[in-house]
């Protein structure tokens, strides 16, 4: 006999009206307004923010992964409102939600490495000088029982790593939204079990696995370059992206073990579908306004006008007279918001590392670990031999519209030297 999901559509939300109310009204029928008026405050601050930074486009290589980042705010309350409103196709919206997570999170790295230095062949040249730290914690746990995650001697070998693990999410979350899609669709998924005769569990389980590498390598990534970041008040932007994409998914996933192993259960006023659906739901409707109001305070946009720029230009130390701030997102911001929308640079990225981990492993000198590559004065970074690494500058993978002067005046002047 085949496997039986209890997540059945006919009794989800069927529950007994609250009486003294004033309005005849079900658990679910409160919570689905509860997110609705949530998401409107949600989607009017988080719009207010990207049409501030599209009308002030001063630095497009930056501010396109900032609407981006602020985007993700209205895509979750929306589609939260909309999969509590039409529970029946409440896992196509969730998925499709959270695949987008992906690419915020993906968007924020693009951010930290323009932050660094304006197009890939700088970045490139600044990593091949910048000495790698060792791997925050529990890098060191891995290594004293054996397995090898230690630094690499190349800073360049460093930031090919953190590449590919933060860029492999995004492909893994496209790759298990169809996934989700395909076995809801036949029957297979079943988001209120996590028995392993489902599709649900094990999905999650390579989300989990994929989403905190991502994760941690951000964390490694921030942490290593505090200093050079030093300029740009990372600290309130990383804060942000960490606790929407790390608080709600692991939210997610711990309601939906209680409902599967029964902590929690349905009862006269409260359905299956009001604990499964509805308390996320409304608890993501209520944060994402917290989170909407934290993002006007991590992404600003007064820091693109000509007066943030130049408090920008005096804190790296930078002459202010140098400073060339005109607007590239055309009338009412339509070229921002086009530019926004266009995911080239995250398929090129997601090749870029590809290419480095599968096509570059022919030119990175032989070892068991990828983690330490031998020293090789012709190729010192272990991936980028003369031709190819001209060859992938001249790509210009991250295309600049503009130069920001991105590294910090006590690392340019280490550099020059």
């Amino acid at each position: 006999m085949g496997a039986f999901c209890n997540a059945t559509d006919g009794e989800y939300f069927s529950t007994k009206k609250i009486a003294g109310l004033g309005v005849d009204l079900t658990v679910s029928e409160i919570g689905a307004i509860v997110c609705a008026v949530f998401a409107f405050f949600t989607t009017s601050i988080a719009l207010f923010l990207i049409q501030k930074h599209a009308l002030h486009y001063t630095r497009p290589d930056e501010q396109r992964h900032i609407m981006r980042i602020v985007l993700m705010l209205p895509i979750y309350a929306i589609i939260t409102t909309l999969s509590y409103y039409y529970y029946a196709y409440a896992i196509y919206f969730e998925v499709i939600r959270d695949c987008y997570e992906a690419f915020a999170l993906a968007s924020f790295f693009f951010l930290m490495t323009y932050l660094i230095a304006p197009t890939l062949h700088e970045q490139k040249q600044f990593f091949r000088r910048w000495e790698p730290k060792p791997w925050p914690f529990p890098a060191n746990l891995f290594i004293k029982i054996g397995i090898p995650f230690r630094t690499p001697r190349s800073g360049l070998t460093w930031f090919n790593i953190v590449w590919i693990c933060t860029f492999q999410y995004c492909a893994i979350r496209v790759l298990s939204t169809f996934a989700s899609l395909a076995t809801q669709w036949f029957g297979l998924y079943c988001q209120a079990s996590w028995s392993p005769v489902f599709a649900h569990v094990w999905i999650t389980v390579i989300i989990i696995i994929m989403i905190t590498i991502a994760l941690y390598m951000l964390v490694a990534f921030y942490t290593s370059l505090k200093d050079e970041l030093e300029p740009y008040r990372p600290f309130l932007k990383f804060v942000s992206i960490k606790l929407v994409i790390f608080f709600i998914f692991w939210q997610t996933v711990i309601i939906s073990a209680l409902m599967s192993f029964k902590v929690i259960e349905p009862g006269e006023y409260v359905s299956q579908g009001d604990l499964a659906t509805g308390i996320n739901a409304v608890l993501v409707s209520i944060e994402m306004v917290a989170f909407a109001i934290l993002h006007l305070f991590s992404y600003p946009w007064r820091d693109y006008t000509e007066e943030g720029l130049a408090e920008r230009y005096k804190r790296m130390g930078l002459a202010v007279k140098d400073l060339d701030v005109h607007n590239k997102g055309g009338r009412f911001g339509w070229r921002a918001w086009i530019d926004t929308f266009n995911p080239w640079d995250f398929i090129k990225a997601l090749a870029r590392g590809l290419r480095w981990l599968f096509v570059g492993v022919k030119k990175r000198n032989a070892d068991a670990s990828l983690f330490v590559p031998e020293h090789d004065e012709r190729n010192p970074d272990g991936f980028d031999s003369p031709d190819t690494d001209d060859k992938d500058d001249k790509a210009d993978l991250l295309p600049s519209h503009t130069r920001s002067g991105s590294m910090s005046n006590k690392r340019r002047g280490s550099l020059e030297r």
